[in-house]
């Protein structure tokens, strides 16, 4: 069953205060309850006391001092608060009784307490009784009083019936308070809900305006905000993605089909067409580098990569890397000089520190000028291992820089273009890094080369390694 929020919060609310409320009426009844016996039984002792006062206790049987006050008004009406007094011995003989009792006698309990319910002509009553006793201990009679009950029965009765009646009908005026405060409260988060709702893909640049109130509902517009900010930098990103991988792969087609075209024209030497044909298979293989970049980036910015870090020697992975561009390095007449101070070891996973490694060294070797050399330099911190890779080559600008982790970014289209780059290589090691928490920096300069580096945090060991 589909409950609005507002009915559910007043439904809680109202679910608190009916066990509160029936708590109090209860409360209330129970202290009316005892307040009316209270009075009466305070009434009955004093008349008890007060009789008890004109009994003789020197003797051994019963003996009024003033018989006058068994005549007295109270004693005498029947209709409106009457007492009805009754001294009774120890044989259980009535030797005493107030007139309004007439041919009727107050029950003698001797196992009841001292205060009990009984009736009186057909009416309930309050009764106590209390032993007469001389002064020399010697038990000689009981004076036994009573009260009518009508009176505070009717009263306690009334009551009731009003707490009975009054409790639902105070329980819906509840409910419809508590909705109404409810749908008061939740209006900030209605209006929440209608901006977002709002927003749809062709306007994803909008935001929810915060509350003034800084409370839940204002922290849920912030987290919506900011999801929004996300979610528009993705589809950005998403669409440049699209754009920019449409426009690498339309380009070496473009250029296959041209070449076709030429060649069909009219027949050409067998060497033209076979240098024309190997260029195209020269773009062919282009896009098929860009494929798998592609896919390989679009995995790693998948949730589904799983980790598998171990501690691994960061010397080895250098020079493994280094051996296997060394043919490419080599065919450009550049030298790679890699200095080691001692071996480092780092927490990172082997085979994505690979990747990193070689795109690292691939745009070192890349963009560096032909018989130029690429420094390695390795040191080891109290709180970190470095690893710089340094060229010699075109260098880039302060702007340059601030993109040159972004998808198939390259900061000279010409002259990648023709080194053969996509620009994706610096996106996936941006990936990576992330990945593993290992902090990659540029720094460079236009003609003068550029510096990356990447910082590992340091592994401690209770023993040196050998």
């Amino acid at each position: 069953m589909n409950i609005s929020l507002r009915n559910r919060i007043a439904l809680f609310y109202l679910s608190a205060t009916s066990v509160i409320t029936l708590l109090l009426f209860v409360v209330i009844y129970q202290v009316v309850f005892s307040a009316s016996y209270n009075n009466i039984e305070e009434r009955l002792e004093f008349e008890a006391l007060d009789i008890l006062d004109d009994i003789d206790m020197n003797r051994d049987t019963v003996f009024f001092k003033d018989v006058s006050e068994w005549s007295e008004k109270e004693h005498q009406n029947v209709e409106v608060y009457p007492i009805f007094a009754e001294v009774i011995n120890i044989e259980k003989i009535t030797f005493k009784k107030t007139p309004n009792l007439k041919n009727d006698s107050l029950n003698l309990q001797l196992t009841a307490g001292t205060f009990f319910n009984s009736q009186i002509h057909d009416k309930p009553v309050r009764q106590m009784q209390n032993p007469i006793i001389n002064n020399k201990g010697k038990l000689i009679g009981y004076i036994v009083v009573a009260v009518p009950l009508e009176g505070a029965a009717n009263v306690v009765a009334n009551l009731r019936n009003v707490l009975i009646v009054s409790y639902p009908v105070l329980l819906i005026i509840l409910f419809f308070i508590s909705r109404y405060i409810a749908g008061r409260s939740i209006i900030p988060l209605t209006k929440v809900n209608r901006e977002a709702r709002a927003i749809t893909k062709e306007n994803l640049n909008t935001r929810i305006d915060l509350p003034e109130n800084k409370d839940e509902i204002h922290e849920l517009a912030q987290t919506i905000n900011s999801l929004m900010e996300r979610l528009e930098d993705a589809v950005l990103r998403e669409k440049q993605f699209t754009s920019d991988a449409s426009h690498e792969l339309r380009t070496p087609l473009s250029v296959i089909k041209g070449t076709l075209e030429v060649l069909i024209r009219r027949p050409r030497e067998a060497e033209y067409y076979q240098s024309k044909i190997q260029y195209c298979i020269k773009e062919v293989d282009r896009i098929g580098v860009l494929i798998d970049q592609l896919l390989m980036l679009a995995r790693f910015e998948s949730s589904e990569i799983e980790l598998e870090a171990a501690e691994i020697e960061l010397n080895q992975s250098i020079h493994y890397c280094i051996f296997r561009l060394s043919e490419y390095a080599h065919d450009k007449g550049i030298k790679i000089n890699f200095e080691e101070k001692n071996k480092c070891f780092v927490n990172a996973d082997p085979a994505l520190l690979d990747i990193i490694l070689e795109n690292l060294f691939t745009n070192a070797i890349k963009y560096s000028g032909d018989r130029k050399q690429i420094d390695v330099n390795l040191e080891e911190t109290e709180i970190e291992v470095t690893c710089s890779i340094k060229d010699y080559g075109i260098g880039m600008t302060k702007e340059q820089l601030l993109r040159v982790f972004d998808r198939f970014y390259r900061s000279d289209e010409a002259r990648s273009t023709e080194a053969g780059g996509h620009g994706i290589g610096m996106a996936i090691v941006k990936r990576l890094t992330d990945l593993q928490n290992i902090k990659v920096e540029y720094s460079s300069e236009i003609l003068k080369g550029t510096i990356v580096t990447l910082s590992f945090s340091k592994i401690y060991h209770d023993k040196p390694l050998q």
